[in-house]
């Protein structure tokens, strides 16, 4: 009897792994050797869900309220973050995240719907002076007006 448990359970495990298990498309990765606009083509809006984001990207550097009244998250790549300790003038010793700016710092902010609980934009904001791009102009252009009568 303990045979055929055994085998019963190798071939259900052997089975249930050969399963494919990512039912969601595998995310891009902020980094700064990845191309901008490759990741906002590439990445797929409205199916990931917050925890499937927060799971693959970690925690956001900041979380911000965008002007369409949606929740951001932003990640932040391209910098330094060095931890220094302070002593205050009342004697209390504190140790503070200080962040070196330099140049090549890119911001990718999720833009969340939290009614279903979902990643539906992008946005990709540099260094520059620019205001960015976002997922959702690379992936589905405004369509081009017709010239002529």
């Amino acid at each position: 009897m303990i045979r055929i448990w055994v085998l019963f359970s190798s071939l259900l495990w052997a089975t249930a792994s050969g399963a494919d298990p990512g039912y969601l498309p595998e995310l891009p990765v902020f980094d700064t050797d990845t191309d901008p606009e490759q990741v906002l083509q590439d990445y797929p809006l409205g199916v990931i869900t917050l925890q499937a984001a927060y799971s693959h990207h970690g925690e956001p550097d900041k979380i911000r309220l965008l002007a369409n009244g949606k929740e951001g998250w932003v990640y932040t790549v391209g910098y330094a973050k060095k931890r220094k300790t302070y002593r205050t003038p009342s004697g209390e010793v504190r140790t503070i995240d200080e962040t070196n700016w330099a140049l090549g710092v890119r911001d990718f902010t999720l833009v969340l719907d939290e009614r279903d609980r979902v990643v539906i934009d992008v946005i990709y904001k540099d260094d520059g002076k620019g205001i960015g791009v976002t997922a959702m102009e690379l992936q589905y252009p405004r369509p081009k007006s017709r010239s002529g009568p």
